[in-house]
């Protein structure tokens, strides 16, 4: 443990191979080789992930836009069905045929010379209905 370590050592203490002789020159340092290094590699595979992302978003956005364009076309159709109906319903609601029919179910309006009939359950107990032969009527 009294020891430097070994890079500790020749940092503050060169050795014989670090020492240049007076005729020889020493070796170059390694230059950075951009070629030789990982970042071309690193940055390649990154635009790729980044490519492949994109391109998967962009297709789901168009299947979720698809999806979308079908299921409108779809509430589209209903509501023209509906529209149809309504127009058909509307067309026999302004009929001569119809208003008569309602006139005489929901109002209860009859023509002249007809005789209105009322079906009443059987076991129902009348007050205060006379029979038009007990009502005393002054005919002219």
């Amino acid at each position: 443990m009294n020891q430097p370590l070994r890079k500790e050592w020749e940092v503050f203490y060169p050795g014989p191979e670090e020492k240049a002789a007076p005729g020889k020159q020493s070796r170059p340092k390694k230059s950075f080789n951009l070629s030789r290094s990982r970042i071309p590699v690193l940055v390649g595979v990154f635009l790729l992930a980044y490519m492949a992302f994109s391109f998967y978003s962009q297709f789901n956005k168009l299947a979720n836009m698809r999806n979308d364009v079908s299921s409108i076309q779809q509430q589209m159709n209903d509501l023209q069905q509906k529209n149809a109906s309504l127009r058909e319903e509307l067309r026999m609601v302004q009929s001569d045929a119809y208003i008569e029919k309602t006139a005489r179910e929901k109002i209860g309006l009859i023509k002249p010379g007809e005789t209105r009939v009322i079906p009443v359950e059987p076991g129902t107990q009348l007050k205060g209905i006379q029979s038009p032969a007990q009502e005393n009527i002054v005919a002219d």
